[in-house]
């Protein structure tokens, strides 16, 4: 029994899995459509054609040129597919002789295309050494002319009469090729970045392709480019078999599109990580002992342009800061000898802190390279007046430092800056700076902070809590009515334990993925009833006790009996998350035990403890939905479509103070850092002035 190709195993186990019935009519797909046809006249079309013509299997061109955009291969459907190619050129041609001069008319070539010639198989010469053995010719007792004169004449090679005659018995196969090569020069189209998506796709393709705002082929490759290998799952109703069409037909047409297809289509992301983690680590195997680049920069990212330009101001004597003006001649804490060092030292205190670690690190590395490209002075001779002109930089980063679309560390769009940061933003970056250059100093690798004589010297803007970010009565009520409306079942109690818990007590979301069972206990006090207590551990670690409803209690006991199977594997109970996941978890690229790369579920059963991000998608997506119906409430459905976790918490503060809980209870209650924050939240004292000025007299002159 003949082997399988892929591809035909891979039919093979489609056919299994249909109905056991036969199908009638088309086959499955046939109708199936990526490219027009009416327009995409290319190259691979006349491709296939030709092979046909030339006698070649027609399942294996079919397989080469054109199985990339069809979901079949079943051969009726190839041969139909191949007499219609054949008809749509020739249609085509004669549309275009149309329009010709009588000079240029190709009115003969589609007539040999319409033609039905039949295709005669080559004749095909042995080679002189194997025709000497066949002959049984002894090589010795010949010279090379004479055998080569015998060989002639065994084949009438030597007969030029006979080869002028034969040139004009043209092989009618041979001349149809020829006719399909002229045409090919003629017709075939080629394809342009600037071309619109309408020009080359189906219809149902450029639908789905205009709801993320693509109309043209550029746009497209941009866009894949842009969010790699799973760019299709943002595109509604564009599956995988699609998105892999899509992307053959676009690697098709590189030489003419002129553009480039990033690799990080061909994989995950997470796998591409493990792997340059994979080579990080080999090359950490392989140094010698002692601080190495590879290890000072792997804060930065293995393989970034963040990376290439920091390990280029590493290797510059003048930037590298072995000799920084402001470098102290002591031993430092942190035992770094240059900046990189120092700064890697440094951030390694935030280990545990992935979020700070995050910020940091961005605002430090813009840092960097501003001061290694802009500046020219390694980070330890950096002066007061520098840092004003760091300010300047960041009120007015120059459009060559920013790219506005996400696109990976490495590529060579990349750049420091998303957009004009913020007012906001700017104060962040420096102090985050001047953070950095105060730990330097206390660590003896600094004997100067040029960074505090700047944060003195000019007003930062103030950060400001924007309370229009919560949800009034009326929007909340129609949160409760959208509620309602979802079918009962482990979904809607999952989501409305989320609801009832995060906007009666304003709990951060990273709180509530992080509380367990453990945390929650009953507490009796005198001339009070018995409530239940919630410990969360917020910002700074810093640990507060939350008074929980019973009814919100009786909910979370309710979505936890969802999960009584699964718990009786858990040897701890108390460890047991408060928000579980319904499902088993999607499989992620982890190492086995071999260490190779393989596709490895966090748990594969549910009842595992839902993550923050999965807290936030489910909020999301009811909000999503919310707001389309609520523009029937005569409510603003960008609102809804905006709306997020944190919008709970400023919710519950908001309402807290209307309802009359003194603002130093709602501010431990919420976990601010201070009273004032809280503050901000009131707007008694605003509606106390409104009043006061509303009531003064009018002195105005009539």
């Amino acid at each position: 029994m003949t082997s399988l190709t892929n591809d035909s195993a891979l039919a093979f186990e489609l056919l299994l899995h249909a109905a056991a019935a036969p199908r009638r009519g088309r086959p499955p797909g046939s109708k199936a459509q990526v490219v027009r046809d009416t327009r995409s006249l290319g190259i691979h079309h006349f491709a296939f054609v030709r092979s046909s013509l030339l006698g070649l299997d027609l399942r294996d061109a079919f397989k080469r040129y054109l199985a990339w955009s069809e979901t079949t291969t079943d051969l009726r459907y190839i041969q139909n597919r191949r007499d219609a190619l054949l008809k749509h050129i020739i249609e085509a041609g004669r549309l275009l002789d149309a329009t010709l001069p009588s000079s240029a008319k190709i009115t003969h070539l589609l007539d040999l295309l319409r033609s039905d010639a039949p295709v005669k198989a080559a004749l095909t010469l042995p080679s002189l050494e194997d025709w000497i053995e066949s002959e049984g010719m002894d090589p010795d007792a010949w010279s090379e002319a004479d055998l080569i004169a015998e060989y002639k004449a065994a084949f009438g090679l030597d007969n030029a009469d006979a080869l002028e005659a034969a040139e004009g018995l043209k092989d009618p196969a041979q001349e149809r090729v020829r006719a399909l090569n002229h045409l090919d020069n003629l017709l075939s189209v080629t394809p342009k970045a600037s071309d619109r998506l309408e020009a080359w796709f189906a219809r149902p393709m450029v639908k789905c392709l205009r709801t993320v705002g693509l109309l043209t082929l550029g746009d497209l490759v941009r866009f894949i480019n842009v969010y790699g290998y799973r760019w299709h799952g943002r595109i509604q109703g564009f599956g995988v078999q699609r998105a892999q069409q899509v992307l053959a037909w676009l690697r098709m047409q590189y030489e003419h599109l002129n553009v480039f297809i990033s690799d990080s289509v061909n994989e995950p992301k997470s796998r591409r990580a493990l792997k340059e983690k994979a080579q990080a680590a080999l090359m950490l195997m392989g140094a010698e002992q002692g601080p190495s680049p590879a290890s000072q920069l792997r804060q930065f990212g293995q393989g970034t342009l963040v990376q290439l330009g920091l390990s280029r101001m590493q290797n510059s004597p003048g930037l590298a800061g072995e000799t920084g003006e402001f470098r102290s001649h002591m031993a430092n804490t942190l035992g770094a000898t240059n900046d990189l060092e120092a700064v890697h030292a440094w951030l390694e205190h935030y280990q545990e802190k992935p979020s700070t670690l995050r910020s940091y690190r961005k605002e430090v590395e813009r840092f960097l390279l501003w001061c290694a490209q802009e500046l020219k002075k390694p980070l330890s001779s950096v002066t007061s007046p520098d840092c004003l002109r760091y300010r300047e930089f960041l009120q007015t980063v120059p459009a060559s430092w920013i790219h506005p679309a996400p696109v990976l560390r490495g590529d060579p769009l990349w750049r420091a800056f998303r957009g004009q940061p913020a007012a906001a933003s700017q104060k962040q970056a420096l102090v985050i700076i001047q953070t950095m250059y105060g730990a330097l100093c206390d660590a003896g690798y600094l004997v100067a902070n040029p960074m505090r004589a700047l944060m003195k010297g000019f007003d930062l803007p103030a950060s400001k809590v924007d309370i229009k970010r919560s949800f009034t009565e009326a929007e909340w009520n129609h949160v409760l009515q959208c509620l309602d409306a979802i079918p009962d079942g482990p979904e809607r109690l999952r989501l409305k334990c989320i609801l009832e818990l995060l906007v009666s007590s304003g709990i951060r979301l990273d709180e509530l993925a992080k509380a367990r069972h453990r945390d929650l206990r009953i507490e009796t006090l005198a001339d009070l009833p018995e409530t239940w207590i919630l410990t969360v551990t917020g910002k700074r670690n810093k640990t507060r006790e939350v008074p929980l409803h019973d009814e919100v209690v009786r909910l979370l006991a309710t979505h936890g009996k969802e999960f009584m199977e699964e718990d009786k594997l858990c040897a701890d109970s108390s460890t047991l998350a408060l928000i579980r996941t319904l499902h088993a978890s999607v499989a992620q690229w982890g190492r086995g035990e071999g260490g190779g790369l393989q596709a490895v579920a966090l748990s594969d059963h549910p009842g595992s403890a839902l993550s923050a991000s999965g807290i936030y998608a489910v909020l999301k997506r009811f909000f999503s939905q919310a707001a389309k119906t609520a523009a029937e409430a005569g409510l603003d459905p960008r609102r809804f479509e905006n709306a997020s976790t944190h919008w709970m918490r400023h919710t519950f503060v908001r309402q807290a103070l209307v309802d009359g809980v003194p603002i130093e209870v709602v501010s431990e209650l919420a976990g601010h850092a201070s009273i004032d924050t809280t503050s901000i939240y009131s707007t008694q004292e605003l509606a106390r002035k409104i009043k006061a000025v509303q009531g003064m007299r009018r002195r105005v002159a009539a």
